[in-house]
This record gives structure tokens, C-alpha cells and sequence, in this order.
């Protein structure tokens, strides 16, 4: 986790930093850099506070990761809604949209199951190439280990 990284510049305890921030009414968000043994990805701990669904989102630095999903869970906290659609406009810069689907494994969002246990509803926040494809689109130019899926697409996601 982010606390054993040196690139790392946020707090050591994890635990403790995710508490304070739900007990002030906010969400906290872990990064993990990503080495040979996988990606790097961030997640939410705390929506599940507000009868939200936690984030996480693989293959970007923790630091960009922080900022798509705190707006995303800013916009989610607002409309419930908000995965009701297919592609997720407002969040990165245009022309690009996020699609989102339901993360069936939750094994490395390590702080949030510490907090809620093992079931607790997330998900998964995918980002296109620059081309604007998802990895389960046809001509997706980056290797499906830089985002691995935590989910099954939906047919209307593409």
C-alpha cells in the first residue's frame, strides 16, 4: 500500500486517515503505485456512508486517479443516477467520457473492506484510450493489464 512507497506523499496510516475523513462527512482516497506485480489504482473508502457505491479505478497514477474520483464521487453524491447512463461526461476533458460497471472483486480495495467488510457495493470507473475506446472494444490500443476488469461490461457500455 502507499505507506511502504516512497513516491508517496500522503498520510502513513491509511485507517486512521480514512476514519477522520468519513467522521468530517467526506471520503477518503487510498492510491496504490503500480510495480511489476500489477497496475497502479485508487479507490474511495466512505461513500458507503452516503448509501453510495465505492470507486476504484486501475492504470493511472494515484495522483490523476484522486482527481477523477473525487469528481465522480462529488457528481454521485448529487444524482444516484449517475451510472444509470452509459458514459460518464463532465469528469475527464472532452471529447472523452468514463463508462463505469459493477466490481464483482473488491480483494484490493484493502482500507474500505478493513471498514466494511467484504460486501460492500463498488465500482469499477473505466477510461478510454485516446482514441476513445474501452478495453472491450474492438481497436483498444492498450494492454487490458494496464486496466484490468473488475466486471463484466454491459452490452450498452460500448
Amino acid at each position: 500500500m502507499c505507506e511502504f512507497d516512497p513516491r508517496c506523499q500522503g498520510s502513513d496510516n491509511l485507517v486512521s486517515n480514512a476514519l477522520n475523513q468519513i467522521d468530517a462527512g467526506r471520503w477518503a482516497v487510498t492510491g496504490v503505485y503500480g510495480d511489476e506485480l500489477g497496475p497502479a489504482f485508487a479507490y474511495t473508502t466512505g461513500l458507503t456512508e452516503f448509501s453510495r457505491p465505492e470507486l476504484v479505478i486501475y492504470g493511472l497514477d494515484p495522483e490523476q486517479a484522486c482527481g477523477i474520483l473525487n469528481r465522480t464521487a462529488e457528481l454521485l453524491i448529487g444524482d444516484e443516477q449517475l451510472f444509470d447512463t452509459p458514459r460518464l461526461a463532465g469528469i475527464l476533458r472532452p471529447p472523452y467520457h468514463l463508462t463505469s460497471l459493477p466490481a464483482l472483486d473488491t480483494d484490493e480495495l484493502t482500507v474500505t473492506r478493513l471498514l466494511y467488510g467484504p460486501d460492500f457495493p463498488a465500482v469499477q470507473l473505466i477510461w478510454p484510450d485516446a482514441d476513445g475506446r474501452f478495453p472491450w472494444e474492438a481497436g483498444y490500443v492498450l494492454s487490458l493489464d494496464v486496466q484490468p476488469l473488475s466486471g463484466i461490461p454491459h452490452p450498452d457500455a460500448a
